[in-house]
């Protein structure tokens, strides 16, 4: 390591620029760290190549990209940033050879050069400049980045260079009152840092204790003086800590840790620290509530654009693409839904890879009406952990599928999180009943189609065949009368009139099978309420039903209930779309011995003198046709009361 004087030997402390550039290089953990000025070299640790080119002048947000110069000759990347707007100076890093730097290493390489004039220059008390140069670069941050990693390489840097430790790490309380390391902290990986978590009670701890007393804690001997973990030390090369409690308008935020000074930490240092954590708890507050309203935002529009979906009639197996956008937002492995009729799986992300670890598609059960939830979380570095939560996707109160999700590292669930999960189940379930009721309304069409058909054969092709079968009848009587018994022309007639009953028969059958199967099998009482239910739906009003005899009804066959459904369906719609605003209602009752009464009635505006329009004259002749009578009245309350009165089987006509 060497000090290299130039022309800025006047403004330029020797020791303090040393000291930096070896707290620099430890932060970025990079191989050479140089700090030059327009001149020439100020300081600088390990051996620099002279690869680096001039960096210039650049007022550039703390996050933004930087160019990396790669050098596979000589198995070095290399970096010059410029200290902000005045460009007074650079500062290099060479690593071994890497195709990027992590996010929170830039950020830290950036915040590293702006607070190199704080640092070194000897007009101005270096620790008060730094603090004021750390909490600007700690609001800017809170402003601009995009992730908490790069905060936390601000924080690192701004504490860093105030005390000359080289790492720093962030502890937060999450709503499942565990305090919680943020990613980013001691340049750990993700995996290491989810795992990371203390109970708040846990007071052999230092984050705990701290958390709990509100007072700093320094150990410049971790394993010895806080021996509950040691292992975890080990895993976040923590030889030295300071750990600090930050707070936020008066409330308890987590700590925060600066470690591993090149020397034993001082009470000194530990105070200094103290200075600045009122800048490091603002700016963690502000970030995480600014990313956590962009992830709920984010949240909202993706079920908006599954709910929109739905409601433009995109069916549940159109629901994968909005799933594994749920999917992403909450950082999750895999999302899938199981229905529990069929066995099916809509899966996204791949679970397979982590399943003999999680045992996550096998634990799913697609019949809990509960939300459910599963984790591991390591109780050693290098574990591997996870959470899991199944959501029921509920319909008409029966559960019919369930939504799980599974997230690794180990990182609990928020509850805005869980509440995503839950409004995408209900979104699901809406898909549900949409898919049924598409599903009801082609199978009413085919229905009605088939119920159409019966119709046409037996008014035009029956009642041709039952015509000629009269004419044929008659033929055979006057032969019989007035002709020889052995005459040609009766047997003729004869065998004539035989094929025309046999037709006749077939066709009668070929109309009794249709509207056999155009019967859906659902009582008279369940029709009236899908009726209904279908009225309600097209004019959005609300119509009361009485069924005072449940489904002990005489029995009218196919043809019948479908005229009698029909009549009572034009007598609600004439109420709804000419009655004004009013109450509806429908009663269903049977009248002794053999007749059904379906009594429409409304407490609207009343019949006023109009004419019958040709909807209620086209429904009185079909109820007609099957023996049946319909009378309109006033209303009792006003209004107007439909009756229809239809005869049973045994009363109808052939």
């Amino acid at each position: 390591m060497s000090a290299l004087n130039s022309v800025s030997a006047d403004t330029v402390d020797d020791v303090r620029a040393l000291r930096f550039v070896q707290t620099a290089r430890g932060i970025l953990g990079a191989q050479t760290v140089t700090l030059s000025d327009r001149h020439a070299i100020v300081a600088c640790c390990g051996l620099p190549t002279g690869l680096s080119s001039p960096a210039p002048v650049d007022g550039s947000r703390l996050c933004a990209d930087f160019p990396l110069q790669h050098y596979r000759s000589r198995d070095v990347t290399v970096a010059t940033v410029s200290s902000g707007a005045d460009g007074r100076y650079t500062l290099t890093a060479e690593w071994t050879y890497t195709p990027v730097v992590e996010r929170h290493v830039a950020v830290a390489f950036r915040a590293l050069a702006r607070l190199a004039a704080a640092a070194v220059d000897n007009t101005r008390p270096a620790e008060q400049c730094l603090i004021v140069a750390g909490g600007h670069i700690l609001a800017e941050l809170a402003l601009t980045v995009e992730s908490i990693e790069e905060l936390l390489g601000g924080v690192t840097a701004a504490l860093g260079a105030l005390v000359d430790g080289t790492s720093a790490g962030v502890s937060v309380l999450n709503d499942r009152n565990i305090l919680q390391v943020l990613p980013g902290s001691f340049g750990a990986s993700g995996d290491l840092v989810a795992a990371a978590v203390v109970q708040r009670t846990d007071v052999a701890t230092s984050t705990a204790e701290v958390f709990r007393s509100g007072e700093t804690m320094l150990s410049n001997h971790p394993e010895v003086e806080i021996p509950r973990f040691p292992e975890w030390y080990a895993a976040f090369r923590v030889e030295r800590l300071i750990t600090l409690p930050i707070n936020v308008g008066g409330e308890r935020l987590g700590v925060v840790h600066v470690a591993n000074r090149p020397t034993a930490f001082t009470w000194r240092h530990a105070h200094l620290a103290e200075r600045l954590t009122p800048f490091i708890a603002s700016a963690v507050a502000q970030v995480r509530q600014r990313l956590e309203m962009k992830q709920r935002e984010e949240l909202v529009a993706t079920v908006g654009r599954a709910a929109a979906a739905i409601a433009s009639g995109r069916g549940l197996g159109e629901i994968e693409p909005f799933l594994d956008e749920l999917r992403v937002v909450l950082s999750c492995v895999s999302a899938v839904v199981a229905y529990r009729e069929t066995g099916h799986r809509a899966i996204t992300g791949d679970p397979e890879s982590v399943e003999s670890v999680t045992g996550f598609l096998k634990g799913i059960d697609a019949e809990s009406s509960g939300l459910r939830s599963a984790m591991y979380r390591p109780a050693l570095p290098g574990e591997f952990g996870w959470v899991s939560i199944q959501v029921p996707i509920t319909v008409d109160g029966e559960v019919r599928a369930t939504l799980a999700l599974l997230r690794t590292p180990w990182l609990p669930f928020r509850r805005h999180e869980r509440n995503a999960a839950r409004r995408m189940a209900e979104t699901i379930a809406l898909g549900w009943t949409t898919d049924r009721y598409l599903r009801e309304q082609a199978e009413t069409a085919r229905m009605k189609e088939r119920l159409r058909i019966a119709d046409d054969i037996h008014d035009r092709v029956a009642q041709l065949l039952f015509a000629g079968k009269l004419s044929l009848q008659s033929l055979e009587e006057f032969f019989e009368r007035e002709m020889p018994a052995n005459h040609p022309g009766s047997l003729e007639v004869r065998r004539a009139l035989d094929l025309m009953e046999r037709s006749d028969y077939e066709v009668r059958q070929v109309i009794n099978h249709l509207a056999a199967a155009a019967d859906p099998g659902r009582s008279l009482c369940e029709e009236l309420l899908a009726t209904v239910a279908e009225v309600e739906l097209q004019f959005g009003i609300e119509i009361g039903v009485d069924l005072p005899d449940g489904d002990d009804l005489p029995e009218l066959g196919a043809r019948a209930s479908a005229a009698l459904l029909a009549a009572g369906r034009e007598a609600m719609i004439n109420a709804a779309k000419h009655a004004g605003p009013c109450t509806i209602s429908a009663t269903l009752t049977r009248r002794i011995p053999d007749r059904v009464i379906l009594r429409v009635s409304d407490d609207g505006v009343g019949l006023g003198g109009a004419a019958p329009g040709y909807g209620l004259t086209s429904t009185r002749r079909k109820l007609t046709e099957q023996s049946a009578s319909m009378v309109l009245k006033p209303g009792p309350a006003g209004g107007v009361e439909v009756i229809i009165e239809m005869p049973g089987k045994r009363r109808q006509l052939a």
